[in-house]
């Protein structure tokens, strides 16, 4: 291994690089691996650098500018295509003198299963799953001259610790400069090239603005689209591919270059996200029958309804962070790369972060240097630290609680922890009919601001693991719902009925507006905030049964189609009817039939809205009168819970309340809150009344 690898001179921006050799046969393949300078510009593409406004565009964007460039130079009479060349770069498109490379994204597999290659005229035991992938670049006589491949099992030292960190810093830079990126799904199946050929039918039927029509082709003719299609889809969406933690920073570094590859089947990555949210946006209510139908006519199996963690990743978290790589833009926040950690897999806890360095704020990855000789305890909370110092907030605080896996303090965010419900966050998109709910680009989403824009005086222990920052005890929790237990259901004896509460909204009147914001978090489309009209949600069915009859005397296609997902509500208010308000219960403020004039606007997006509440919340209400929502730890056990009695504060520097409770002569964070009247600065009106004081905490 020593005489293969050789100390990389970073100073030179030096990488090892694969070449396929012709001498591959009877099933052997024959490799050369060379070192190469990222440095090392053609004077053309230096002098296209030195002339275009680079600061502030991204390696992909500088890249993207350059294809543009040559192939205007070569074919000046013919409109820019972009997908010419685009997997692989004539030799006038060259950047570095001694060529071009791609770079490839993919699933090591099973390491056990390992077949040989011969590198550097050295045997050498690589993954099944990339043997097949370089057998397929050489079977298509792709990566036999100067455009080289990087493959991250090869190309780094695996055994030095230390050049594995300092490339694994470097990841977001490589796939970034790539000239392509190849998202290698697997080998072809008899199913894959349909799925492939499917989502292309989707991208195109996308530029049409035909998605109704569609839906309703499907309604009367499941087959309209083809036969088998569907299971394709889901089968290719539910390769071990999509739940790789690393290709979430790969294919986002390689944007628009980035080409889908299943066998011999492949799509650039524009036109299968585009086919993706076509899916999304416009056939999502149909697409479990339709599933469900081929599966029993094609297997003579009944199975589950799709597994939608891949279709997810994509039209969340993948298109819309390449696009921003692509064009510039803010990149994820410290929540999102959260969520996209949490339903992903890494074998090393570590790499919940490492894997995602690339795509945080330079500040942040600048003080994240990959060490594999820290314990994931120990870099989460670095990561914690280095987003509130980065980012001059305490918004990171709000992803702390303190029953994460790794034992993290409280104030740190454990990035192991399964209990995170990414759709419950009021920023992000709201579910529901495209025409109602159009993806926002840029987001207009009003954030909740209840320390009003203070700024923090954090401070860490000299071991890191204590937080000390100001703010201020504004409430104690005194009532809560039923907690969850797991997704579907909920413990009626859990629930705590508050004792002699005294609204601080007023009378009956202002209690139910207080309680129809709550119940959206203040927040509908567009990330605005609530008006009247959101009162419909008090005349939003009790049961399923009800709604879908009253939904489809109206014609509102996709509220009656719900079946799947209306629990959320009809257990909630089933479970906790009884829950008092004052002289009130709770099931008292609810009307019986939606009114002759509604909105089918209004009730999808009120229903929509509170389907996000109510993910990992329970209704609270508070000593001081006031109502909103505490955490709900659904796949914790009873005592790992928001209790009664716990307080609730306002930190500085933390755009949310905090339910903390103390331990010791320190605190805990348990999560964030909501409260109904506390979350747009109005605790820093009370203080500079002096009707609340501000105190120190010190969070362990």
């Amino acid at each position: 291994m020593s005489r293969l690898y050789q100390p990389l001179d970073e100073s030179i921006d030096e990488i090892r690089l694969l070449t396929l050799l012709p001498e591959s046969c009877s099933g052997v393949l024959y490799c050369r691996l060379d070192t190469c300078s990222l440095k090392a510009f053609t004077p053309d593409y230096q002098a296209f650098l030195s002339a275009i406004e680079t600061s502030g565009v991204s390696k992909r964007g500088c890249t993207s500018k350059w294809k543009q460039s040559r192939s205007a130079l070569n074919h000046p009479s013919l409109p820019t295509l972009n997908r010419i060349h685009a997997t692989q770069p004539t030799s006038t498109q060259h950047r570095f003198t001694w060529g071009d490379y791609a770079a490839l994204s993919y699933v090591w597999g099973d390491q056990n299963d390992t077949r040989t290659v011969i590198l550097n005229n050295q045997p050498r035991a690589v993954s099944s799953n990339l043997a097949k992938a370089l057998g397929a670049f050489f079977e298509n006589g792709e990566f036999e001259g100067s455009f080289k491949l990087w493959v991250d099992a090869i190309c780094i030292n695996q055994e030095d610790l230390e050049e594995r960190a300092r490339q694994v810093r470097r990841m977001g830079d490589i796939y970034g400069s790539a000239w392509a990126v190849i998202a290698w799904l697997g080998e072809e199946s008899f199913r894959s090239s349909s799925a492939m050929r499917f989502i292309g039918d989707l991208s195109a039927l996308s530029e049409a603005d035909c998605g109704s029509e569609i839906e309703a082709c499907l309604r009367n003719e499941p087959d309209f689209l083809g036969n088998g299609i569907w299971l394709a889809l889901h089968d290719l969406m539910e390769r071990s591919y999509w739940y790789r933690l690393w290709i979430v920073q790969e294919i986002v570094m390689g944007a628009s270059a980035t080409w889908v590859r299943c066998g011999v089947s492949s799509l650039d990555w524009t036109s299968f996200c585009t086919g993706i949210a076509f899916l999304e946006e416009n056939l999502w209510s149909v697409k479990d029958t339709l599933l469900a139908k081929e599966r029993i006519a094609l297997t003579s199996k009944t199975g589950p309804a799709w597994s939608v963690m891949g279709i997810h990743l994509v039209y969340q978290d993948l298109s819309p962070l390449s696009e921003r790589e692509e064009n510039g833009g803010q990149g994820p926040s410290f929540g999102t790369l959260l969520d996209i950690a949490s339903f992903s897999e890494c074998s090393d806890p570590r790499d919940k972060v490492y894997a995602l360095v690339g795509l945080m704020p330079n500040a942040v990855a600048g003080s994240l240097q990959p060490n594999y000789n820290l314990s994931a305890r120990d870099v989460y909370i670095a990561t914690a630290k280095a987003f509130i110092l980065a980012n001059d907030n305490m918004e990171p605080i709000r992803e702390g609680h303190p029953w994460g896996p790794s034992k993290a303090p409280s104030w740190v965010a454990d990035w192991l922890w399964k209990g995170r419900l990414r759709s419950s966050r009021t920023e992000n998109q709201l579910w529901g009919p495209v025409k109602f709910f159009p993806r926002l680009k840029p987001p207009s989403y009003v954030p909740y601001c209840a320390s009003q824009g203070t700024k923090h005086d954090a401070s860490f222990s000299e071991n890191g693991s204590l937080l000390t920052c100001g703010g201020v005890v504004v409430d104690s929790v005194c009532g809560l719902s039923a907690r969850g237990k797991g997704y579907f259901s909920w413990d009626e004896s859990s629930i705590v009925q508050p004792d002699q509460w005294i609204s601080a909204y007023g009378d009956s009147t202002a209690i139910a507006e207080a309680l129809y914001r709550t119940l959206v978090m203040d927040r509908v489309s567009g990330g605005q905030k609530a008006s009247s009209r959101h009162a419909a949600i008090f005349h939003l069915p009790r049961t399923f049964a009800q709604a879908e009859r009253e939904f489809s005397e109206r014609g509102w296609r996709w509220l009656a189609g719900q079946e799947g997902y209306y629990f959320r509500w009809e257990a909630f208010r089933s479970v906790n009817a009884d829950f008092k308000l004052g002289p009130h219960r709770f099931d008292d403020f609810f009307k019986g039939e939606i009114p002759p004039d509604a909105s089918e606007f209004d009730y999808s997006e009120v229903y929509s809205c509170f389907d996000r509440t109510f993910q990992k919340r329970r209704f609270m209400t508070t000593s001081n009168g006031y109502m909103g929502w505490a955490p709900d730890n659904i796949f914790g056990k009873r005592a790992q819970q928001t209790r009664a009695g716990d307080i609730i504060a306002v930190i500085f520097g933390c755009s949310t309340p905090m339910v903390i409770r103390p331990r010791g002569h320190c605190f805990q964070i348990i999560g964030e809150a909501y409260v109904q009247g506390l979350m747009d600065g109005e605790v820093m009106e009370l203080l500079k009344t002096e009707r609340v004081s501000c105190q120190k905490f010190t969070f362990c």
